[in-house]
């Protein structure tokens, strides 16, 4: 078992209101296992997703990766574990708009580096642009990328670590269906590849029928 969550509950409130967003949500994901987690807008799953990467604490529950319980680390090395261990694809590409695709991808190597390692990861970072079919682009800036290309850059970036597991939120809500199809092909190949984990966030029913378990959410809850 690569990553378990245990009984998740969050809500917002404010002096009015309190608003549940997760009820008790309870998942576990297996080494090598490719998971779409489906359901409607507003149904909870950006909330869990975060939740399960360590970015956005839960108000009860555990999630444990590879054991280690996320919420029992102090800030700072729950952020090294989930740098090391956890990629992350977002629907908006995020990324830094004054950097070449190389550096966009380095970046994570890089925040724990010396200056003396820099070289060694541009090279890495454009070994991995190339895995991902952007070996003639790792000089380019973000606004000379087409949507999907920013997408694969992001994709590099979230495996310039090796992380056992990728978190990918609406993947390719912002792109056009044959660069959604290119994206997701390419995303299930690394995994058949590498064995990392795969945990996709959608609300598109052909996506979710490319994995291996879907997962349907709905309220705040898994049904």
């Amino acid at each position: 078992m690569l990553l378990e969550a245990k009984n998740i509950t969050k809500s917002y409130s404010d002096l009015a209101t309190k608003l549940e967003v997760l009820k008790g949500v309870s998942l576990h994901v297996r080494i090598g296992e490719t998971v779409a987690i489906v359901g409607p807008s507003g149904a909870g799953k950006s909330t869990l997703l975060h939740i399960l990467g360590g970015l956005d604490a839960p108000n009860s529950g555990k999630v444990l990766v590879s054991g280690e319980d996320l919420y029992a680390f102090s800030d700072e090395k729950r952020a090294f574990l989930r740098n090391a261990k956890i990629g992350f694809v977002f629907q908006f590409y995020h990324l830094l708009p004054e950097f070449t695709a190389w550096e966009n991808v380095a970046l994570p190597a890089l925040i724990n580096a010396d200056t003396s390692q820099v070289r060694q990861f541009e090279q890495k970072a454009k070994a991995v642009l190339a895995r991902v079919g952007l070996g003639s682009r790792t000089e380019h800036k973000p606004n000379q990328l087409s949507g999907g290309e920013q997408q694969r850059v992001a994709i590099a970036r979230a495996l310039i670590n090796q992380p056992d597991l990728i978190f990918c939120d609406e993947p390719t809500g912002n792109l056009d269906s044959q660069s959604s199809d290119e994206v997701i092909k390419l995303l299930l190949e690394l995994n058949q590849q590498n064995g990392q984990t795969l945990l996709i966030i959608t609300h598109d029913e052909h996506i979710a029928r490319l994995t291996g378990r879907t997962v349907r959410m709905k309220d705040g809850i898994l049904v």
